[in-house]
């Protein structure tokens, strides 16, 4: 099964090797497939092992997306269980290999993140994944396995929903959520302008022993910007943490011109934030990207009250003259919309205006 190539400009020269040992960057964007109903969805565990952990929210899950016409299929250890992991790096390496190979799955949702997602990459045939383009969806950490094969393949993967937090809510996955999922991942054509969702929740209910309602919900006020401008550019979006760990290592991306969109843990606290910023500027980053966007905080933390928020951006982000828009539908908070990377896009916060984020061209082909 091959991807369709988009040209675009250029990210540094590719060179391919064995397993870990690649050096360079992508040149060409790959469109990976478009998802349909009654196609096959692998589930893979790259990091934590919280599939096995919470086996009611994983039958819920696959239930949920069973009944909205797909197939799924767990990978070998994507059920596995050990201290904080779902199996070796080597077993979750290899199921990543198997699904990615497989041509009977469309489409690869992580089950859920964690923290170790990065023991994976020196171990990626990036070879094998080139030849099998395929949707490879998930968030928080990782990040980490997003960023390294969109980064040494092209391929255009994708910031979205996971199984169990999203897929595995009571009632079935947000609707939001869902309809982001099937603009852009089922249909070629651009999903063009991204609406804000009308409520949005960050309550936890602990999972398989209180998970037996539905959350407790803000309402929406939608993004802002802290910055006014606009820009367009390809998107990459990231947990904030996460990317950070790439830093020194082959896998941190050449983001020249790029959209970056960042989400964080419930947990993040100001100090956190403001720490975690400052270092990404001081890898030079910031002096590359066009413009930033911020998912929204835990309610808890308070960051989402620009008296709170502003103030930390404001000096972590010293220097940086782009647009920034805080508050999107992307990260730890649900609902979300679906972010492929390298996909065009433009975001526009102008004085007395809604910020916007427009999808330019389609996710898949």
């Amino acid at each position: 099964m091959r991807g369709s190539v988009v040209g675009g400009p250029a990210q540094g020269q590719e060179r391919r090797g064995r397993r870990g040992h690649l050096q360079g960057s992508i040149v060409k964007r790959v469109l990976p497939p478009a998802l349909r109903p009654g196609d096959t969805i692998g589930v893979l565990s790259p990091s934590s092992d919280e599939a096995a952990r919470y086996p009611r929210r994983r039958l819920r899950a696959a239930g949920f997306l069973r009944d909205h016409g797909y197939q799924v299929r767990f990978a070998p250890s994507a059920c596995s269980t050990g201290d904080y992991t779902a199996g070796s790096p080597e077993e979750r390496a290899e199921d990543l290999h198997r699904l990615f190979a497989d041509p009977s799955v469309t489409a690869i949702v992580t089950a859920i993140g964690g923290n170790n997602s990065n023991q994976l990459l020196d171990l990626l045939d990036f070879d094998l994944i080139a030849a099998n383009p395929k949707l490879l969806i998930g968030y928080s950490d990782v990040t980490a396995l997003l960023t390294a094969i969109w980064w040494r393949t092209g391929l255009g993967v994708v910031m979205g929903p996971q199984l169990l937090p999203q897929f595995g809510e009571y009632g079935g996955c947000l609707d939001y959520t869902m309809r982001a999922w099937r603009r852009t991942l089922e249909n070629p054509a651009p999903a063009e302008l991204i609406d804000a969702s009308p409520a949005w929740t960050d309550e936890f209910l602990p999972w398989d022993s209180a998970d037996d309602r539905a959350r407790a919900t803000h309402a929406n006020a939608g993004p802002w910007a802290l910055r006014p401008g606009r820009a367009t550019g390809p998107l990459y979006g990231a947990n904030l943490t996460t990317l950070l760990r790439l830093a020194g290592t082959p896998y941190w991306p050449d983001l020249t011109g790029h959209l970056l969109l960042l989400e964080s843990s419930l947990e993040t606290t100001p100090s956190q934030l403001d720490a975690e910023l400052t270092q990404l500027r001081q890898t030079g980053l910031l002096n590359t990207i066009s413009a930033i966007g911020f998912g929204r905080f835990g309610h808890e933390r308070r960051l989402n009250r620009p008296a709170v928020l502003e103030p930390v951006l404001n000096r972590a982000l010293t220097g940086f003259g782009g647009p920034v828009v805080c508050g999107l539908d992307i990260g730890h908070t649900d609902p979300m919309f679906s972010v492929p990377y390298g996909l065009t896009a433009d975001i526009a916060g102008e004085p007395g205006r809604p910020v916007t984020v427009t999808f330019v061209d389609g996710a898949v082909r």
